[in-house]
């Protein structure tokens, strides 16, 4: 007997007729409506505690708004330092093999803890029950971002038009934008931002667009509104006023090349504005509760609009079996392409592939590997990565020193000796589930692996673990041979 036949029974049972039935169903309708009632009152009880506890953060937050911005020192843009002239590649001495020497380092560099996203002021969707009557959508704000165009509900409320941007014009107009017509705005914002899989740079990038299409070119205003979503959306960042500008700032603990920071109390605040200029500017300088700092680390890839790039090839020189078409997402290269400059390889090392990209790949290289030894399997991937890429330095495609992300090196025509180390890390970690540290020498980037098997060769001994090296611009070298001139060098090692 089904489980709604059983019920009618039992009903009938208990009530020893049909009339029984039609009553428990009327019971049953009035205690949903009951309980539909009271969760409606919890939730609008709920719901005016954190009105009341909003309002009263955004005001008092306005209001030291009102106090005199200190005034601070802007430093100059840190230039992405030259590149020593790295080591043309090397194709190795056939008759070589591997010796089974330690080598030297410096220092290493443990890897950088995880940053959780920001928890924000404005609560997520409730899973609660839909009215029956449809709700009509309130009027949109469309904006444009790596290939898609999105929508945000925007109140003209929230169009707040500074007339001046000395403390008490910017504190009213934050009263304004703390209206509770921003709460919607807030929530589709981050909700985006999850959907898309957006980290903190990434956030910022997608705010920085809806404030423009908010503003039109009104840059002020636009700065302004940034700072209001970010904070809260449960980032950390900063309000800069100079001459007649506003200026978002935003702090992060990573190096940041190109882009002019005021230091406050020992942590770089970087201007988002390039064209912003060093020199003296007056700062509100206030925290907002539970303001987290955000990473310019990449912990899930970027869901953009798809648009293909042009299809290239790859094949290794040593192994017939990888030879494959792979096409990159466009839109995912032009986020790259707009990412800050920064000396931590961990940030492109940790960034992983696309699933696109990942979905050609992967297959070629696991059918390549199978059945091989750990050291044999890395050994391939090794191949690959020396013989599938065209080499060239960043300077002479580039112009400037600037890492890639490991999907670029399936996009632009060369890579150079980080782009090839950051690119096999990911493999051996994503496909071997193998440690794997970088190895960085004076012009030059190489890897070391953990190996969970016996293998010889050069290594590095680091905290009582054995980490052989691995160098994918060391031509057709194996598992195990360092290049001749890294030798006796210390080499920083720096922890993924």
């Amino acid at each position: 007997m089904s489980g709604r036949k059983l019920l009618i029974a039992m009903m009938l049972c208990v009530s020893g007729s049909g009339s029984g039935l039609i009553h428990a169903q009327s019971s049953f309708d009035e205690y949903k409506r009951k309980a539909f009632e009271q969760f409606e009152q919890f939730k609008a009880e709920k719901q005016r505690e954190f009105d009341a506890y909003r309002d009263r953060v955004n005001q008092e937050y306005a209001e030291y708004m009102r106090s005199a911005w200190p005034e601070f020192k802007a430093e100059p843009a840190i230039p992405a330092p030259p590149s020593p002239e790295p080591p043309a590649p090397i194709v190795v001495d056939p008759d070589a093999e591997p010796d089974d020497t330690p080598l030297p380092f410096s220092s290493v560099t443990p890897a950088p803890a995880p940053m959780p996203a920001p928890e924000p002021l404005i609560p997520g969707d409730e899973s609660a029950p839909k009215p029956i009557t449809p709700v009509q959508p309130k009027p949109g704000l469309s904006f444009r971002f790596y290939g898609d165009t999105y929508s945000v509900p925007f109140d003209k409320s929230l169009r707040v038009i500074l007339r001046n941007i000395d403390e008490n014009s910017v504190a009213d107009a934050w009263r304004r934008l703390s209206a509770p017509a921003s709460v919607e705005l807030v929530r589709k914002c981050v909700n985006l931002r999850d959907s898309m899989q957006l980290n903190g740079w990434g956030y910022i990038r997608l705010v920085e667009k809806i404030a423009d299409a908010a503003f039109m070119g009104r840059k002020n205003e636009s700065a302004l509104m940034q700072m209001f979503i970010l904070t809260q959306s449960g980032y950390k960042v900063r309000i800069a006023r100079c001459d007649d500008r506003l200026l978002l700032l935003v702090p992060c603990d990573e190096i940041i090349y190109n882009l002019t920071y005021i230091p406050i109390s020992g942590t770089h605040y970087y201007i988002t504005d390039p064209k912003a200029s060093s020199g003296g500017m007056h700062v509100y300088d206030k925290q907002f509760p539970k303001e987290k700092m955000f990473s310019l680390e990449i912990s899930r890839q970027p869901q953009l609009a798809y648009e293909a790039a042009q299809s290239r090839r790859f094949k290794s020189a040593m192994n017939s079996a990888i030879d494959l078409d792979i096409t990159v997402n466009k839109n995912l290269i032009d986020f790259f392409n707009d990412y800050p400059l920064s000396n931590h390889w961990n940030i492109y090392a940790k960034a992983s592939l696309s699933d696109e990209v990942k979905s050609k790949l992967y297959p070629v290289l696991r059918e390549a590997i199978e059945g091989k030894s750990k050291k044999s399997a890395a050994n391939v991937l090794l191949h690959f990565v020396q013989t599938g890429f065209e080499y060239m330095t960043d300077g002479d495609q580039f112009g400037i020193e600037r890492p890639m992300f490991p999907d670029e090196s399936f996009y632009y025509p060369y890579n150079d000796c980080e782009d090839r180390a950051i690119l096999f890390s990911v493999l051996v970690r994503e496909l071997l589930g193998l440690d794997v540290v970088l190895l960085h020498y004076p012009g030059h980037l190489a890897t070391a692996v953990r190996f969970d098997e016996p293998v010889g060769g050069n290594y590095f001994e680091i905290d009582g673990a054995k980490y052989t090296v691995c160098d994918p611009t060391y031509i057709n070298s194996d598992v195990g041979m360092a290049m001749p001139q890294f030798k006796s060098t210390g080499a920083e090692i720096m922890r993924l």
